[in-house]
């Protein structure tokens, strides 16, 4: 036990942090205990607060600049497959929370890449964010949409505009902010961190944006199209709807001021 206490510690809290901001094979965790969360308050609260925990243990762990060169590389060799792996398994999620938690984990594997890069901690906090705040907000339009129909399981109704308009657009335009939609800023945290990697990692990584527009096609087809099959329901809240609708203005105005300096 004499050992611990050095390299063999930061190690070891470097590692534990995967737990938290999903990095492959480590990441069935972080999904792992979304799923098992019974609140969708409880899912939302660990969806914006597990990465920013797992950041600040990665402020205490391995140092960046202490990477060797191959280890860099097998680290952003390995989000980069962390990222397209989860991006490509939400292509068959069709329940609203599954396909939200697998498509977080593919944005926050991006992170990895930012910090292997030498991206300071609490940028990378902001950076995570940009990720996590629509992610919470899809979890919280998941437990209002299972709440109305029981469960959020989508295409099994046929389409909610006409029966939920409000509930409707407010997923559609919170998918776009999740899925790094050009203007919201996980657009600009995707690019700017493939930017920082040498031009053969390049294209490995910007596979995500067709990977997200045909899992975004996807979920608009079951959500938008076919004729509706339930009965009458409540719609989303008119104050409900405006809050989603001040988040995501202030995630675009992140996106168009912020975001395109901050890496």
């Amino acid at each position: 036990m004499s050992g611990w206490g050095g390299a063999e510690m930061l190690a070891a809290i470097t590692v534990f942090a995967a737990f938290l901001v999903p990095l492959f094979p480590l990441s069935w965790v972080f999904n792992r205990l979304l799923d098992s969360l019974p609140m969708t308050t409880a899912r939302a609260l660990a969806v914006l607060a597990l990465p920013q925990l797992g950041l600040l243990l990665l402020q205490y762990g391995v140092a960046p600049w202490a990477l060797t060169d191959p280890q860099r590389r097998a680290l952003v060799a390995l989000a980069i497959f962390t990222a397209l792996f989860y991006a490509f398994r939400a292509l068959s999620a069709r329940d609203l929370f599954i396909w939200t938690r697998l498509n977080l984990s593919a944005g926050l594997a991006v992170i990895w890449i930012a910090w292997a890069m030498g991206t300071a901690i609490p940028v990378l906090q902001i950076l995570a964010l940009t990720w996590s705040v629509p992610a919470a907000l899809l979890t919280l339009l998941s437990g209002a949409l299972a709440a109305r129909l029981g469960g959020s399981y989508l295409g099994l109704m046929g389409n909610l505009v006409e029966p939920l308009p409000r509930l409707t657009a407010s997923i559609v335009l919170t998918v776009l902010a999740l899925l790094a939609t050009p203007v919201f800023p996980s657009f600009f945290v995707l690019f700017g961190t493939a930017m920082q990697l040498p031009l053969s990692w390049i294209l490995p990584l910007l596979l995500l944006l067709p990977l997200w527009g045909w899992s975004c096609g996807r979920l608009f087809q079951d959500l938008l199209f076919g004729a509706y099959r339930g009965e009458a329901v409540e719609d989303l809240s008119v104050l409900s709807s405006l809050m989603v609708f001040l988040v995501l203005s202030g995630l675009l105005v992140l996106g168009l001021y912020g975001s395109g300096g901050v890496l």
